[in-house]
């Protein structure tokens, strides 16, 4: 069931004018759901009108984590947070690890300061689909921190998705696949389309590149004319770390060729090739995944889609292991940063030969 929001929903306290930031953690700000029915996402107000979010957070650090913990999502509203570097600084009071940099990219970005990008720089009148970031990384982020700087004019919604209750609406038998068999990303680079080699692993360099497949778990193979594919193996469910829940956390939908337009599917096709595809997603033992098994996934995600129109000055806080998200089409200008932080790393026992589960490894600071 997809929910929209059509009116605030949090009622105010009193507006006497307080500076102090000490004492009870939820003093100055009013927390409820945004929507009465859903757990996520939780969202902060302030309950006087000039309190200082990272004055707050800087009295109150734990306040945030525990609501993160107990939600999956923190929509922090009112509080006015437009610049980069109180941005920066929340996410720094907030975090308990650092910052990761976007290497490894499906998707081009820019730079809005020290490990801060712009979210997707992608078609403004295109949906870029749900997916927690980072899943074919042997190393992610546990946190993802957004921040609206501008807000659409019309539309460019950011929707998120429970990925736990996701994994629970999938068939016995899908789960069963996937959990079994995990997942592989193959990707192909300066063939014409897409992303070349040296923006998604910055770099110009050969040996580098290769150094950061042979360290992350991706196979790869330089082609002629400057060309490269790359083969990385994953595991579609992973258990939670914190919750110890089965989480759906894989782009195997996301990147599957039957996810594309009609139009662009079979024109890809004619100029590549299956094999030739920018990108494309297999079982791990490298069978195909068939489109209906694609199908169900999306299903399963719009039935757990809960969207929200963005207002200049949120600052929304993600467990990206939890939680996904996605974009919607817009009208005017957006801008939306993002920080992921908290590197965290799995060991797989998943092969490129197929089959085979995972466990989940220790926190490390890998980045």
């Amino acid at each position: 069931m997809k929910t929209r929001a059509t009116k605030p929903l949090l009622k105010r306290l009193p507006r006497t004018r307080r500076r102090d930031v000490d004492g009870a953690p939820d003093a100055l700000v009013d927390a409820e759901p945004l929507f009465p029915d859903r757990h996520l996402p939780l969202v902060v107000r302030p309950a006087t009108p000039d309190v200082d979010l990272n004055a707050w957070a800087e009295s109150h650090p734990e306040r945030v984590r525990e609501l993160l913990r107990g939600h999956g999502a923190v929509l922090f509203r009112g509080f006015g947070v437009t610049g980069v570097e109180d941005f920066q600084r929340f996410v720094e009071l907030t975090s308990d690890g650092p910052a990761l940099d976007y290497r490894d990219r499906s998707t081009p970005r820019e730079t809005r300061g020290s490990k801060v990008y712009t979210s997707t720089v992608y078609p403004s009148d295109q949906t870029i689909k749900l997916h927690n970031e980072g899943t074919y990384w042997l190393t992610w982020a546990m946190k993802l921190y957004f921040c609206c700087r501008v807000a659409a004019e019309r539309g460019g919604e950011t929707p998120i998705a429970d990925v736990a209750r996701v994994c629970r609406r999938l068939s016995p038998e899908l789960r069963d696949r996937f959990a079994e068999k995990g997942m592989v990303l193959v990707r192909n680079y300066n063939d014409g389309f897409g992303l070349s080699w040296q923006e998604v692993f910055q770099t110009d360099d050969r040996a580098e590149v290769e150094a950061y497949c042979r360290d992350n778990g991706i196979e790869l193979e330089w082609k002629e004319g400057d060309r490269l594919r790359t083969r990385q193996v994953r595991p579609a469910i992973r258990r939670h770390p914190v919750t110890g829940e089965d989480v759906w956390f894989n782009h195997a939908a996301f990147f599957h060729v039957s996810a594309l337009q009609p139009d662009l599917r079979q024109a890809l096709l004619d100029d590549f090739g299956e094999e030739g595809l920018p990108y494309n997603t297999y079982y791990g033992d490298g069978s195909p995944i068939d489109a209906s098994d694609i199908a169900e996934i999306h299903a399963a995600y719009r039935a757990e889609t809960i969207e929200f129109p963005w207002e200049s000055g949120d600052v929304m806080v993600l467990d990206n292991m939890s939680v996904a998200h996605s974009r919607r089409p817009y009208e005017g200008e957006r801008e939306v940063v993002v920080m992921m932080t908290e590197p965290y790393t799995g060991v797989e026992t998943v092969s490129v030969e197929g089959a085979g589960a995972e466990t989940v490894g220790p926190e490390t600071a890998a980045t």
